[in-house]
């Protein structure tokens, strides 16, 4: 029985990490932790004939996808089946197979990169979670990593990304072109995609200050997800505003919050597009369900995403690209029930 990775760091008190470092013959490690392990890996009957993990003598024909699996992340399943669904379609017409590797925020990167190293795959895709030092830890193990849709590690690894200064831009400015000129700005913290936060917010102030309009810090609002209490009282606050302080236009960081934002709205007597807009990017939610509302958004095409994954995983894979490649996909406004001219326009 070959032993486990896990087996050779607690004999070696290193972690599972440098374990994979030191038997595939990469990373820097000191001389010294370099011989332990190799000492400790050959007591428990690990053979140095070829210089692999002894989880993975061999890696697979197969392409591991991380996906989270925290509650947080949850609404955009239907999100990103799509660009599993065609990346899994693309990799298997190729001859290879996909093996999706389930994973917490609270996951260690030594838990995540044994998880992949015993999966035996030939190269990873991450979608949305992002970890720099895991993912320089595959790089170094000589397993390609595609980045999807984390805009944080574009100028450190292999990206596929959305354009979100673009679609907050975009979004803004159909508010504009329906007359909108009392516009407030919705967050929350996505702790996983700092950068994507400070896009969209980037995208907005752009169309904000090319249209010559003032937004006071009063209307811009970034709440807890866990404190629907401080959303309700802001919204109550722009509400009761003088009708000519008030906004008519709220543009949201995502659809996700875009519901959060209807539902209270309406718990306050607000109608939405009658009293106020609303735009939101991601397309995240099955607007199908006659339970969401149908929410004017910012779609992006996440069939053609997995498209552009697959072609650079294959490229990265079959050949060596002599230049990082980060390739950005643009959104798509799709009109639907939440927005309008302002009220008092004469125009609906």
């Amino acid at each position: 029985m070959k032993p486990k990775l896990s087996d050779i760091a607690d004999i070696s008190e290193v972690s599972v990490s440098t374990v994979s470092l030191v038997l595939s013959g990469k990373g820097r490690i000191s001389d010294d932790v370099r011989r332990k392990v190799w000492e400790n890996a050959r007591i428990l009957g690990y053979s140095n004939s070829r210089r692999r993990s002894v989880d993975a003598p061999e890696k697979t024909n197969s392409v591991g996808i991380l996906i989270s699996i925290d509650e947080i992340w949850g609404f955009i399943w239907g999100f990103v089946r799509p660009i599993i669904d065609e990346i899994e379609g693309s990799l298997r017409r190729d001859g290879r197979n996909t093996i999706l590797i389930p994973i917490r925020r609270s996951s260690s990167v030594e838990e995540i990169l044994g998880k992949i190293v015993q999966s035996r795959t030939e190269a990873v895709i991450s979608l949305h979670y992002g970890n720099g030092r895991l993912f320089q830890m595959l790089e170094e193990l000589d397993i390609p990593t595609i980045v999807v849709m984390n805009n944080n590690y574009q100028d450190r690894f292999y990206s596929v990304l959305v354009d979100d200064i673009q679609c907050a831009f975009e979004g803004t400015r159909h508010l504009i072109t329906l007359g909108h000129t009392r516009l407030a700005y919705v967050e929350c913290e996505r702790p996983d995609l700092p950068v994507l936060t400070n896009d969209r917010f980037f995208g907005f102030r752009k169309a904000i200050d090319e249209a010559g309009l003032q937004v006071p810090d009063t209307h811009v609002l970034r709440f807890d997800l866990n404190d629907m209490e401080s959303l309700t009282t802001a919204l109550r606050g722009w509400f009761n505003e003088a009708p000519g302080l008030r906004p008519t236009g709220i543009f949201c960081l995502d659809d996700d919050i875009g519901v959060r934002v209807i539902t209270v709205l309406k718990s306050l007597g607000v109608s939405v597009p009658q009293d106020v807009s609303i735009v939101a990017p991601g397309d995240v939610l099955d607007y199908s369900q006659n339970h969401i509302p149908k929410i004017t958004t910012m779609r992006i095409n996440t069939a053609y995403m997995g498209k552009i994954v697959y072609q650079m995983l294959m490229n990265r894979l079959e050949h060596e690209p002599e230049d990082l490649h980060v390739l950005k996909v643009i959104h798509q406004l799709m009109k639907r029930e939440t927005t309008g001219a302002p009220p008092g326009s004469g125009e609906r």
